[in-house]
């Protein structure tokens, strides 16, 4: 029992006076002096450092308005709680008790700038304004979703597992209170495949390996999510099966000599299959045939003998036309004697360059003599 009490009240808490367990007073900050004869007296301090409170629901009703704010959220409502301008806490559903009387010591609050504020969001509608980078790392990921699609990309966006929409480059969000939503982003510029290493056998049995490379890009994201789980896959495997189809019909010789018409063949069945699944192929090209070991050989060994065989062809023209043209200058000097005794002296001079001297002897109705000096 107690007649006469003296409560101190901080200026960062409150306290209550309970008479026989019954809420009966609010005490503000300051010095009080309690007086309840013959009755059961406990005091309950509460601090007011941090603007929630969990205050129980029988005291409420004692706290003025002045110094707590109740904050009752539906399904679809979310608020937003600021202490000193800077976001502190997300609040969800339900009743939130809120202290609006909290002040740093030495700093005086602004006028008309309350210390803890609450913002209400409403969170039934599907697309959202993005949220400041502060503001989103308090967001549970179960309430707020965001994806950002840089140029070249777009957004997928799914609602309860069906796609919603095909949202341009830039951020979105949503909010997921009511809803399942997921943002996906998909690249739309261009991408290579290569398909290494795949070992075909030709029409006459040759058996080789194709190193295929591809560019591609996706044309339709809205297909490409709907048709495809793994498109990439789709249209590697279509390479394989093309290149496959496209040799087995030809002999090594064929494919060696038209290998710009054969890709021209395998990306027009490739281009078909990624259309299907909303890809396009830009562009198609066998990168090497590579053949085995002895088939290269071999090869070189044919190619070898195909190169001897024209350049033996080359020498015979040369030789036949070098004949004929031999056979045309004897008939000409046969028939002009003034043109032989010219070529004569002409040999006569050049040989005279080489050995120094040429002493010509000439007689009537004789053959010149040649005498030769070393110079």
């Amino acid at each position: 029992m107690s007649f006469f009490m003296r409560v101190d009240v901080g200026q960062h808490e409150r306290a209550f006076v309970l008479v026989d367990e019954q809420p009966t007073r609010y005490l503000a900050p300051g010095r009080y002096r309690l007086t309840y004869p013959f009755k059961s007296v406990r005091i309950v301090r509460v601090a007011t450092g941090l603007p929630l409170a969990n205050l129980d629901t029988a005291l409420l009703p004692l706290v003025p308005e002045s110094d707590m704010q109740l904050v009752d959220l539906g399904a679809d409502e979310r608020a937003l709680l600021f202490h000193r301008g800077r976001p502190l806490k997300w609040l969800g559903r339900g009743q939130h008790q809120v202290w609006t009387v909290e002040r740093l010591p030495g700093r005086e609050r602004k006028p008309g700038a309350p210390t803890v504020s609450v913002e209400r969001v409403d969170t039934s509608h599907l697309a959202a304004e993005p949220l400041r980078d502060d503001v989103r790392a308090l967001v549970p990921s179960n309430d707020y979703t965001e994806a950002t699609a840089t140029e070249g990309c777009v957004v997928l966006r799914y609602v309860d597992g069906a796609l919603d929409a095909v949202l341009p480059a830039g951020r979105h969000a949503a909010w997921t209170v009511a809803r399942k939503v997921q943002l996906s982003v998909i690249d739309l510029r261009e991408r290579l495949l290569h398909v290494t290493g795949q070992e075909v056998m030709t029409k006459d049995r040759v058996t080789l390996r194709l190193n295929l490379s591809a560019s591609f890009r996706v044309a339709d994201a809205r297909r490409l999510a709907v048709v495809a789980r793994t498109p990439d896959d789709v249209l590697y495997l279509a390479m394989q099966l093309a290149a496959r189809e496209a040799v087995a019909a030809r002999t090594l010789d064929d494919l060696l000599a038209s290998r710009d018409e054969v890709a021209a063949v395998l990306q027009t069945q490739v281009a078909e299959r990624a259309a299907s699944v909303g890809l396009e192929v830009l562009r198609f090209g066998i990168k090497d045939v590579v053949l085995p070991g002895e088939m290269k050989e071999l090869l070189n060994r044919v190619i070898q003998a195909q190169k001897e065989a024209e350049a033996n062809v080359i020498t015979r023209r040369e030789e036949t036309a070098a004949t004929r043209s031999l056979a045309q200058t004897a008939k000409v000097l046969a028939e002009n004697p003034l043109m032989v005794r010219l070529k004569e002296l002409e040999a006569y001079k050049d040989l005279a360059g080489k050995v120094g001297q040429v002493h010509l002897v000439l007689g009537e109705g004789a053959m010149p003599t040649l005498q030769l000096k070393q110079g």
